[in-house]
Order: C-alpha cells, then sequence, then structure tokens
C-alpha cells in the first residue's frame, strides 16, 4: 500500500494526526505503509502499533532518543486518542471515508 491511496479520511488520520504528535511517528506510520495490502489491514496495523506505544511510551521515546525531551505520560496519552482516531476510521465504511487523493 502507498499513502497515496488512502482515503482522505485515513490520510488525515494516520499521515496528519501522526505527524501532530510527533515527526518521528509520522516517519514510521508513513514507512509502514508498504508492509500492509490495503487501507483496512494498513489502519488496523497501525492501530496495534498505537496500541503498542500508549501501553509503554517511554520504550518508544527511548527508540528515538526522545527520553528527557518529551514527557512519556502525555505522549502516551496523545498516542491513546490517535488509536481512538484510527479505531473511528476502521468503523467508517470505505466509501463514506472520502475520496483518494492522488
Amino acid at each position: 500500500m502507498d499513502t497515496s491511496f488512502l482515503t482522505r479520511e485515513a490520510y488525515r488520520v494516520l499521515i496528519g494526526e501522526s505527524g501532530d504528535i510527533s515527526e518521528y511517528l509520522r516517519a514510521d506510520v508513513g514507512a509502514s505503509a508498504d508492509q500492509y495490502p490495503d487501507e483496512d489491514s494498513y489502519l488496523q496495523g497501525m492501530r496495534e502499533f498505537a496500541a503498542a506505544i500508549a501501553s509503554d511510551p517511554l520504550d518508544y521515546l527511548d527508540g528515538w532518543n526522545l527520553v528527557g525531551e518529551v514527557n512519556p505520560d502525555q505522549f502516551g496519552q496523545r498516542i491513546a486518542e490517535f488509536e481512538k482516531k484510527i479505531i473511528e476510521v476502521l468503523r467508517t465504511p470505505i466509501g463514506e471515508r472520502g475520496p483518494v487523493d492522488e
């Protein structure tokens, strides 16, 4: 899957919202796209990724050498909100997520 083929709503959440949280998160989310065959599997994979980060934000921050620069508790809360937004998109029928913005 290429992020160019995401529906508008999926792109807004996966790329836009992740970038609002962290440029590092956006890089991880964007780079993961090619591991998934379609939008729903990509959304599900990123939901699982977000859940894992939310359960241990310090580990994720340490991987990017951001410990001490980012509050792990606040980061974890933002990631949990990100996961909820992904779930909302997954619950929306693909035909209602907007056009693909190539």
